[in-house]
């Protein structure tokens, strides 16, 4: 999990603060909204995907504790935060876990139940939940960003020396779409990791390696990450692109 820049767009399980967005009308989202994610995640993952602007904002599907802290929220976090709550139950209820209050630990991260890993993704038209049991996976990470190039001002922030090498690989006109695909791969990985680790880490502590015809990627830590991750280290992702949006996912089997 890293810090974003106030430019990026999507995701939730981290510490950061939250960007405006503009919204989209209910009648703009896709009344079939697509599973982008089933794909790239193992059957051991629950998995429920659903779209932040098909939730009321009237915090009436949330538990009195999640429904206080969105007290002063807008209706666009609002919706976000409930799609994600919401979607978060009926995951556990697959697991057989029954209800659960998913909370914000003192990182702000959700707090999970016992014995469970899990990773909230949200951006414009789509939210994506996955639960897993921690006997199963060590972790699991997923990121939603819209399809836009990732802005010439944020590479400094988000791209290490190694991210653009391989972005040279690829011709001019694609590159900033794929380091866009660079930035959710991070996050995702982050995620994962953070399961593990209870580590945030900043942009620079992995770098990306895309094999953009197989939707797959590596992301190599660049530093320590708690006592389970060394320079050299490498995590395994999937990734799926729609003209509109892009999802990748990272899971650390046990």
């Amino acid at each position: 999990m890293t810090r974003r820049p106030a430019d990026a767009q999507g995701t939730e399980d981290r510490a950061s603060p939250r960007p405006p967005r503009h919204t989209v009308p209910v009648d703009e989202v896709d009344p079939q909204t697509p599973t982008l994610f089933r794909s790239l995640l193992p059957p051991a993952v629950v998995l429920e995907e659903s779209a932040p602007e098909r939730f009321a904002a009237d915090l009436s599907e949330l538990t009195a504790g999640e429904a206080a802290l969105m007290a002063k929220a807008v209706d666009k976090r609002r919706r976000e935060y409930t799609a994600g709550r919401v979607l978060a139950r009926r995951a556990a209820a697959k697991l057989g876990l029954g209800a659960i209050e998913v909370l914000p630990r003192e990182d702000r991260a959700p707090r999970w139940p016992e014995g469970v890993v899990g990773s909230i993704t949200h951006t414009r038209g789509h939210v994506a939940v996955a639960l897993a049991r921690a006997d199963a996976l060590r972790g699991v990470g997923l990121d939603v960003e819209q399809a836009e190039p990732l802005k010439h001002r944020l590479w400094d922030m988000i791209c290490t020396d190694e991210d653009r090498a391989m972005l040279d690989r690829y011709p001019e006109p694609e590159r900033s779409r794929l380091a866009k695909i660079v930035f959710s791969a991070k996050e995702a990985a982050y995620k994962a990791q953070f399961a593990i680790t209870e580590q945030f880490l900043g942009f620079s502590a992995m770098h990306i390696d895309l094999d953009v015809a197989a939707d797959r990627f590596l992301a190599t830590f660049r530093q320590e990450a708690g006592e389970a991750f060394a320079p050299g280290d490498v995590l395994e992702g999937r990734l799926l692109r729609t003209d509109r949006l892009v999802a990748t996912a990272v899971v650390i089997e046990r």
